[in-house]
């Protein structure tokens, strides 16, 4: 094997391995995972929550009460082999439920990662923050109240002319 796939598949399994610790609620671990200037960004976030968070406290601080909140296995792992052996693009759905609601969760994600000396320095994670919502998940604090925020309002819009309505 030249050193290419070996550093591909090297950061393909601690890839792996990230999913494995999220999975098992191991978050000091997974933080370690991360370079110490390392970061987590989501390209789509909640109005409030963070696009991004850099070393291994803010890392840890978004994620710690993560266990509490949401439990989830991660399947259908598939990579997309780059002409970068140290940049993993990897596929995969994330199935479980909300620790509090009990409510079902299901989301497939897109991440970016970039490893550099085996750890990760930039991970940009896409995923859909709706089905978080749905199953009544929060992450961090600032996602606490967000369910009952943007559920529908029970009562129903008027029909007919109005503004917004045609």
């Amino acid at each position: 094997m030249d050193a290419d796939q070996q550093a591909r598949t090297q950061a393909q399994a601690r890839f792996a391995r990230n999913l494995e610790l999220i999975s098992e609620g191991r978050i000091t671990e997974w933080v370690e995972l991360f370079d110490p200037e390392g970061v987590l960004e989501f390209p789509y976030p909640l109005p409030g929550i963070p696009a991004r968070f850099t070393g291994h406290r803010e890392l840890y601080e978004h994620m710690k009460d993560f266990p509490k909140q949401f439990d989830v296995r991660f399947s259908g792992l598939t990579f997309h082999e780059t002409t970068d052996p140290e940049l993993v693009i990897a596929e995969f759905v994330g199935a479980g439920r909300g620790v509090v609601t009990g409510r079902p969760f299901h989301q497939v994600y897109i991440s970016v990662v970039r490893f550099r000396d085996g750890r990760i320095v930039h991970f940009r994670d896409f995923w859909n923050p709706l089905a978080t919502i749905r199953a009544g998940l929060t992450i961090g604090h600032a996602w606490r109240g967000l369910v009952d925020l943007l559920r529908p309002a029970t009562r129903r819009r008027p029909k007919g002319p109005g503004p917004g309505r045609g």
